[in-house]
C-alpha cells in the first residue's frame, strides 16, 4: 500500500493528465474503419462459420474477451474497445513511475498516437504489456513467471510485435540477463504461437496469416520503399517529442548502450520495411528503446540539473514540429475518417442513456 501512494505521488496524476489530453484533444480519438468487420467475427465463430480471411483474426485479445462477456451489440463492442484503452492509460501512467522524474517524456512518443487513432486494433494492450516487461527488465529484476506470463499474452495479442521486441529487448540488455531471458523468449514464443495456432484452428481461420501475406507480390518492395522514401517522416512518427532525447545518447552513455540504442533502431526499421502500415508498426517496435533511453537518463548527473531543459526542447519540438505520420502517405491527422467520429458516437451513446432524464 505505501508503495501504491508513493507511486501517485510523484508523476501519476500530471502523467494521467497529458494521457488524456494528447489523446482525446491534440490527437482525437478515432476507431479504425475495419471495425464492423472485426466486430462480425464475434457472430461468424458462434455461428461455426469464419469467413473473415484478413490476418486481423490472429490478434484474438478482443474478440475472446467479447466472447467471454457475452456482447451481442456493435455499440457495446466499442465501448468495450474505449473501456481497456482507458484502463490500458491508467495503468500504463502508473507503471511509467520507474522512470521516476522522467516519466512524463515517455508519454510524447509515437506510440500514443497510434493508441489514439487506431482504437480496435491490440496497439494499446501491446504498448501496456511492454512496459511491464520493460519495467522489469530495465532495473535488472528478473521474475521469470512474470515476464513469461507478461511475454505469452503480449504473444497472443500481437504474435509479430511480440517476435520483434524480444529481440530489441534481448539487444537492449546486458550481462546475465541475456543468459537468463533467453529460455523465457523461447519459450513464451513457442507457447504463444502455439495457442494462436489452437484457436485458429478451432474457429475454423481458413484466412491468410501476416506472414503469407508478407510474401505476396510486391508487398516488401513497397514496404521498403515506404520506408526509404519517407524515413524522417517515419523516424519522426515512432519518436516524436522523444526524438531530441534519441539524438543525445551518443554524447552521454557509454559507446556499449549507445550500440545497442541504434542497433535496436535499425532492427524496428527493418521490421517496419515489411509492414504496410509503417508508422504504427514503427512506433510500437521503438516503444522499448524510448523506455531504455529514459531509464538511463534518470541516473545521469549530466541532466540531473537539466531536466527542465529536456521537458522545454521535447514539449516545444513535438507541438511545433507537429504530427508527421505515414500510412501509405504522409498525413498530420487521423485516416480514419469514413466512420461515425469517437465524439459523435459517446454523444449518442449518452443522450440515449440520459433520455428520459433529459426530455
Amino acid at each position: 500500500m505505501k508503495k501504491l501512494f508513493n507511486n501517485l505521488n510523484n508523476n501519476f496524476f500530471i502523467d494521467l493528465f497529458i494521457v488524456f489530453f494528447l489523446s482525446h484533444i491534440f490527437y482525437k480519438i478515432t476507431f479504425i474503419e475495419s471495425i464492423q468487420g472485426e466486430y462480425s467475427l464475434i457472430s461468424q465463430i458462434k455461428n461455426g462459420d469464419v469467413t473473415s480471411k484478413s490476418f486481423f483474426v490472429e490478434s484474438p485479445t478482443f474478440t475472446v474477451l467479447s466472447l467471454a462477456l457475452g456482447i451481442e451489440d456493435f455499440d457495446m463492442y466499442r465501448i468495450l474497445i474505449y473501456a481497456i484503452t482507458i484502463l490500458c492509460f491508467i495503468l500504463i501512467s502508473y507503471n511509467l513511475q520507474f522512470l521516476k522524474k522522467y516519466s512524463s517524456l515517455f508519454l510524447f512518443g509515437g506510440w500514443l498516437i497510434t493508441s489514439s487513432w487506431f482504437l480496435g486494433y491490440v496497439d494499446i494492450i501491446s504498448v501496456f504489456l511492454i512496459i511491464l516487461i520493460g519495467k522489469h527488465l530495465f532495473q535488472n529484476k528478473l521474475p521469470l513467471l512474470k515476464i513469461s506470463l507478461y511475454l505469452i499474452i503480449l504473444s497472443i495479442n500481437h504474435n509479430a510485435i511480440s517476435f520483434v521486441i524480444c529481440i530489441i529487448f534481448f539487444v537492449l540488455i546486458s550481462g546475465e540477463l541475456k543468459k537468463k531471458i533467453v529460455p523465457v523468449i523461447v519459450f513464451s514464443q513457442i507457447l504463444g504461437n502455439a495457442l494462436i495456432k489452437y484457436y485458429l484452428t478451432y474457429i475454423g481461420f481458413e484466412g491468410r496469416g501476416r506472414l503469407r501475406f508478407v510474401f505476396n507480390d510486391n508487398v516488401i518492395q513497397n514496404s521498403v520503399n515506404f520506408v526509404g522514401n519517407n524515413f524522417i517522416t517515419v523516424f519522426w512518427s515512432g519518436f516524436l517529442g522523444t526524438s531530441f532525447l534519441i539524438l543525445l545518447i551518443g554524447n552521454t552513455l557509454s559507446w556499449n548502450k549507445t550500440r545497442n540504442i541504434f542497433i535496436s533502431i535499425l532492427i524496428a526499421l527493418f521490421f517496419t520495411s515489411i509492414a504496410l502500415d509503417t508508422s504504427r508498426i514503427f512506433s510500437l517496435l521503438v516503444t522499448p528503446v524510448i523506455l531504455y533511453t529514459l531509464n538511463e537518463f534518470k541516473d545521469s548527473v549530466i541532466f540531473q540539473k537539466k531536466l527542465s531543459v529536456l521537458y522545454s526542447i521535447s514539449i516545444s519540438t513535438h507541438f511545433i514540429v507537429g504530427v508527421y505520420y505515414f500510412y501509405g502517405s504522409t498525413l498530420t491527422e487521423s485516416p480514419m475518417t469514413n466512420l461515425e467520429n469517437f465524439y459523435d458516437f459517446i454523444t449518442r451513446i449518452v443522450n440515449s442513456l440520459m433520455s428520459n432524464i433529459w426530455s
